[in-house]
């Protein structure tokens, strides 16, 4: 998570008009036109505007630092870094496997689509339709 303070170069405490001072130096210091298309110049004037939007009113001020506590908080309590926890709850993607594909097929359609055979759970089923509405439709539309 960005540190926005650090970013502005004010303190965690600063009054708004602290961060608005700090806001208009920097974006007149590292504004494309002033620097002749300096990509790092952009990089820092681009960080600055977010740090700033996020900065500037009381509201979202506190929704920030209360995230901020929190990633301080859980990277006290893990010993990791930030990114690695981030990279710890990424969900991984399960892996295609053919003959699962088959199986899952059989599962929910109750027949083998290579052999057209139904499969043994639904052999004893009475439906053939595994996705029947037919009781669900008599009972809300039965006259």
């Amino acid at each position: 998570m960005k540190n926005y303070y650090k970013i502005l170069g004010v303190d965690r405490n600063a009054s708004q008009q602290e961060i608005k001072n700090a806001f208009r130096n920097l974006s007149k210091k590292h504004h494309p036109d002033v620097n002749d298309g300096s990509k790092a110049s952009e990089t820092i004037f681009i960080e600055v505007q977010e740090a700033y939007n996020m900065l500037k009113d009381t509201s979202s001020r506190q929704t920030y630092d209360s995230q901020m506590k929190e990633a301080r908080y859980s990277q006290a309590d893990s010993g990791g870094s930030f990114t690695q926890q981030k990279e710890q709850t990424k969900v991984k993607k399960q892996e295609f496997n053919m003959s699962d594909l088959e199986e899952n097929f059989e599962h929910f359609f109750g027949f083998n689509p290579k052999t057209k055979e139904m499969s043994t759970t639904k052999k004893n089923s009475e439906k053939k339709n595994p996705i029947d509405t037919t009781d669900l439709f008599e009972k809300f539309f039965k006259r």
